[in-house]
């Protein structure tokens, strides 16, 4: 239950860098034909040749060649090791918009939702064992010490 937080932690702390890295390189991606959002992703879009647009099974993999191009501008500035790359195709247009973001595997309403009633639950179970405990010491206390007279 705790490694959700933890890995949540890390990825906003890595988009946190990639966005603050992208936002201050946009000259040096613009020249490129890249550009940053306001939340910091980097996108472009990338147009299919001619030769291409009759060959739909290799579309992707011909995007996701062209984006070998750009590997060294993105290692110079910093975020290399933090993009993934999301393709969506743009209808009727021979194109493809490419959007660079950082990982994304526990950015999730649904997970952060969940996890967030889960810890609910759990300091609601402890405040009440606390509750119980508390109200309850002397009894306990003597159940313990009896139990241990029983059993030495």
């Amino acid at each position: 239950m705790f490694k959700f937080w933890k890995e949540l932690y890390y990825e906003v702390r890595t988009w946190r860098r990639l966005s603050k890295v992208a936002k201050a390189s946009r000259e040096t991606l613009k020249e490129s034909n890249f550009r940053v959002d306001w939340v910091g992703r980097i996108y472009t879009v990338i147009n299919l040749p001619e030769e291409m647009l009759s060959r739909p099974d290799l579309q992707e993999g011909w995007v996701f060649m062209q984006l070998r191009e750009y590997d060294s501008l993105f290692m110079d500035i910093g975020v290399g090791d933090y993009i993934f790359p999301e393709i969506t195709p743009i209808s009727d247009r021979g194109a493809f918009l490419l959007v660079l973001t950082g990982p994304k595997d526990f950015l999730s309403w649904r997970k952060f939702i969940w996890n967030l009633m889960k810890l609910g639950t759990l300091i609601v179970a402890l405040r009440i064992l606390y509750i119980v405990i508390k109200n309850n010491w002397d009894p306990i206390t003597g159940a313990i010490s009896n139990l241990f007279n029983y059993i030495f």
